[in-house]
């Protein structure tokens, strides 16, 4: 009797409260993501490391690249599990990140691990941390995006997740700053260490939702390395 119930709660919901993919925007039969399995299944995953500086593939996830090195006060390595091109990809970052849709976190957690094992990276030894939110952005969002991410990729994996960083200031909107200039001297100075000692000598999973210019990154890796971190990898859901 309550498993019949229960089925016709399900279908009083199916019918008054369709689930629409949020890409194509068709009905999704009994179904649990808000996304359709076919536009899904289009979403088209790296399977490499990439240079922060000239976006190179690294093969192998080999540091073959020299940028980093001269003139550029970081270091670090490139984790993008897809590309900001890609309009299904795109769409639902969008939602994530613009709309409040905080239930995405787990389908792009999902994508990103798939990424991650498509790499074989190795990151058993590394702890997580999220680029900090400002404020401000965190009181009209409600969340904070990079950590749902780096929440559910350090429990998939059984990580160690700090908040390691905070924003200091608030900053303007990254995607408002055409010119790269604007948008490094936008983020100068606006994260400090909450904790040196968690991050000394540690390798660092830095997880944020897109790479566009590098500068939010950059900046967010200098702090790190000054505070003795280790080997960074920058993980995001897309770059530009």
């Amino acid at each position: 009797m309550i498993l019949f119930l229960i089925k016709i709660k399900n279908l009083v919901f199916d019918v008054l409260f369709p689930l629409i993919c949020l890409d194509c925007q068709k009905y999704i039969a009994n179904g649990e993501n808000p996304i359709c399995n076919q536009c899904f299944s289009l979403i088209k995953l790296n399977t490499s490391l990439f240079c922060p500086v000239c976006r190179a593939r690294l093969a192998d996830n080999k540091k073959i690249c020299n940028h980093g090195k001269k003139n550029q006060p970081f270091s670090y390595l490139l984790a993008a599990a897809g590309n900001y091109d890609d309009p299904i990809l795109r769409n639902l970052i969008h939602y994530f990140k613009y709309e409040s849709f905080e239930n995405l976190s787990p389908l792009l957690g999902e994508l990103t691990i798939k990424y991650i094992e498509n790499c074989k990276l190795k990151i058993e030894n590394y702890i997580v941390i999220p680029v900090p939110l400002s404020s401000r952005s965190l009181r009209r969002r409600g969340f904070n995006q990079s950590k749902s991410l780096a929440e559910f990729i350090a429990a998939n994996f059984n990580l160690t997740m700090i908040n390691g960083l905070k924003r200091t200031k608030n900053t303007l909107p990254q995607a408002k700053l055409k010119d790269n200039e604007e948008r490094a001297k936008n983020v100068k100075n606006c994260f400090t260490v909450q904790n040196a000692e968690n991050i000394k000598n540690k390798n660092i999973l830095l997880v944020d939702d897109v790479f566009t210019s590098g500068a939010t990154m950059n900046e967010a890796v200098r702090i790190l390395k000054e505070n003795g971190a280790r080997r960074i990898i920058a993980l995001v859901l897309a770059k530009a």
